[in-house]
């Protein structure tokens, strides 16, 4: 009983921190980590920054809001909502002692060129847009992913169409719960419209690997150079379709 109630008492104190300590304090601790913040306002339990960035991350107009009951799980978690270029992004964050991070209820949306500036061919108006139930990580690795990503207006960078390509929106769906330390993380990859028709999996693995496997077939409304190409892209399938496959690192 008494170690309960100094448990109880520790956490009331704890709280007592997170309402009364301002943000403004956070800022060396979050430069010496090289983040870069500007226009720190509120307390450390309840407060928004002008501007934060972290390596290639950029985010503006950020406010959270900590849950202090968490603290007696084990859990320091907040919610949070900030604007990035073009986009926002928000949902709930958590980390526990044992190192656990985890994501709930995440929404982002953002031009696909903010995050990967390389692929400028195909970033004209693309849009990243990411929903997920729950995103977890554990030892540098992912323990669990539920939810979507979605690739909106995807033009295919193919030369000999002069971009004359319709744009194409495609979704790779996860829905692990449970995955095992080191071991793939599987999506499902589908089209939601465009020129293309594609059905595959897409296998993530640590440490930055990837392999998509598909089968991929022209709808009748794809431009007649991309019905040719795509007659020598691999072997046919019973249903009219051509079989793909990717590999690679990112």
């Amino acid at each position: 009983m008494q170690r309960k109630l100094l448990y109880t008492g520790l956490a009331a104190f704890f709280l007592s921190l997170l309402l009364l300590v301002p943000a403004s304090l956070l800022a060396p601790l979050l430069n010496r980590s090289g983040v870069v913040t500007s226009g720190i306002a509120g307390t450390v339990w309840s407060g928004s920054a002008r501007s934060l960035a972290a390596g290639p991350l950029r985010f503006h107009q950020l406010r959270w809001q900590f849950a202090p009951l968490r603290l007696l799980r084990g859990e320091l978690g907040a919610h949070i909502e900030a604007q990035l270029p073009d986009g926002f992004l928000s949902g709930n964050v958590s980390r526990s002692l044992g190192g656990r991070l985890v994501l709930h209820d995440i929404e982002a949306a953002v031009p696909l060129r903010a995050v990967s500036p390389g692929m400028a061919s195909m970033t004209g108006n693309s849009q990243l847009g990411i929903r997920m139930q729950e995103l977890a990580w554990l030892d540098g690795w992912v323990e669990t992913a539920i939810g979507t990503v979605q690739l909106s207006q995807v033009v295919l960078p193919i030369p000999v169409l002069a971009g004359r390509t319709p744009a194409g929106n495609y979704i790779v769906s996860f829905d692990s719960e449970s995955i095992a330390p080191g071991a793939p993380l599987t999506g499902k990859l589908a089209d939601a419209g465009g020129p293309l028709e594609i059905g595959g999996v897409l296998n993530l693995s640590p440490p930055r690997n990837y392999e998509l496997s598909a089968t991929v077939k022209a709808r009748d409304s794809a431009p007649a150079e991309l019905v040719t190409i795509l007659q020598s892209a691999g072997p046919r399938t019973a249903g009219g379709g051509r079989e793909f496959s990717l590999a690679g690192s990112f």
